[in-house]
């Protein structure tokens, strides 16, 4: 009796802690995203941000700030950060590694490639074919690493098969760029995953792929919970484990091509993100992911702000911040799997 009592107010304790926490982080999302409207070469109070929301004048030139430059860059960087966490959760989960990360794994620089090649050989209607060329690179860069990797799930192999294949298509890129020297000046930025460099035209040609990935990544949340078990209680569960990695892994394609095609190629976020939402969430996909899209927004968000606010009235790229972020987590990731 006593038992089903405590199973009963444990059910209904953790549902409800983790909607308080979802509405936190939502909260915390909130909040930093006014803080990057107001921040920039010019510093803005929070009424004038609030103004230009709720009562837009045009011919106030500080609201004009807000609404004709930050808020398309706030839009990329909430839609790019939530993209790079789900696509890492993901990635590590049916891969079962902890180290697993589109940036780690080479399938950032594949799509970087691939989109750099594009840009110069097909420079017509570049918008288009970005998201394409970015599938295409990230897809052939992930096959490559699991062949590499001999498709087993050790760590070690994944990440030194990924450090191959990232240093092969990143010295390609240089090869390409080094070749047209106007291109180079044009995509140096974008390189090293520009924020501040993108706009929301490139946004509405992934908008499409990036709301289907969603959605079917989170149709995918019962069979993740089972492969969570193992491979074999999956399979007793009536899992498809086979259809299971195939779907993940080219949902990783998915996300990852679009924001390389939006944003450059930008590291660590799909690393530390799920390492971050998995302190509060442990055992249930849907709130896991969750807490990604949420996480992985606020990270780029305060990133952003920090790559704007560093070296006033000059920035550097979001990409530098994320990797000082992610760097060492990284060591700490792979220092903890070598005790």
């Amino acid at each position: 009796m006593m038992l089903n009592k405590a199973q009963g107010s444990e059910s209904r304790y953790f549902p409800l802690a983790r909607l308080i926490g979802a509405v936190l982080l939502f909260v915390a999302v909130v909040s930093a995203s006014l803080w990057h409207l107001s921040v920039g070469a010019k510093s803005l109070d929070w009424v004038t941000v609030w103004q230009a929301l709720t009562a837009y004048d045009p011919s106030n030139m500080d609201q004009a700030i807000v609404r004709e430059n930050r808020e398309a860059r706030l839009i990329v960087a909430l839609v790019v950060g939530a993209s790079l966490a789900l696509s890492g959760v993901i990635m590590q989960a049916i891969s079962s590694n902890p180290l697993a990360d589109p940036g780690l794994l080479g399938i950032n620089s594949g799509a970087a490639f691939f989109v750099v090649a594009g840009l110069l050989f097909l420079p017509v209607a570049s918008h288009v074919y970005s998201p394409l060329l970015a599938f295409l690179g990230a897809g052939f860069a992930a096959l490559f690493v699991m062949a590499l990797s001999g498709w087993q799930q050790s760590s070690e192999r994944l990440v030194l098969a990924g450090m191959a294949v990232t240093a092969m298509f990143s010295a390609m890129t240089a090869i390409l760029l080094i070749m047209d020297q106007q291109g180079l000046d044009k995509l140096r930025h974008w390189l090293t995953g520009a924020i501040g460099a993108s706009d929301l035209k490139k946004l509405d040609w992934v908008y499409p792929y990036l709301i289907g990935a969603v959605l079917f990544s989170f149709a995918l949340v019962r069979s993740l919970n089972a492969f969570h078990l193992g491979e074999r209680v999956a399979s007793s569960l009536g899992v498809n484990v086979l259809f299971l990695k195939v779907s993940g892994l080219a949902l990783v394609i998915v996300l990852s091509g679009c924001v390389v095609a939006v944003a450059g190629p930008i590291g660590f976020v799909g690393l530390v993100v799920p390492h971050m939402a998995r302190l509060l969430i442990r055992n249930s996909y849907l709130w896991l992911f969750l807490y990604s899209l949420l996480l992985g927004a606020l990270l780029l968000i305060l990133s952003d702000i920090v790559a704007r606010l560093v070296l006033r009235p000059y920035e550097i790229n979001t990409g530098i911040i994320t990797a000082f972020v992610g760097a060492p987590v990284f060591i700490a990731l792979v220092l903890g799997k070598m005790k």
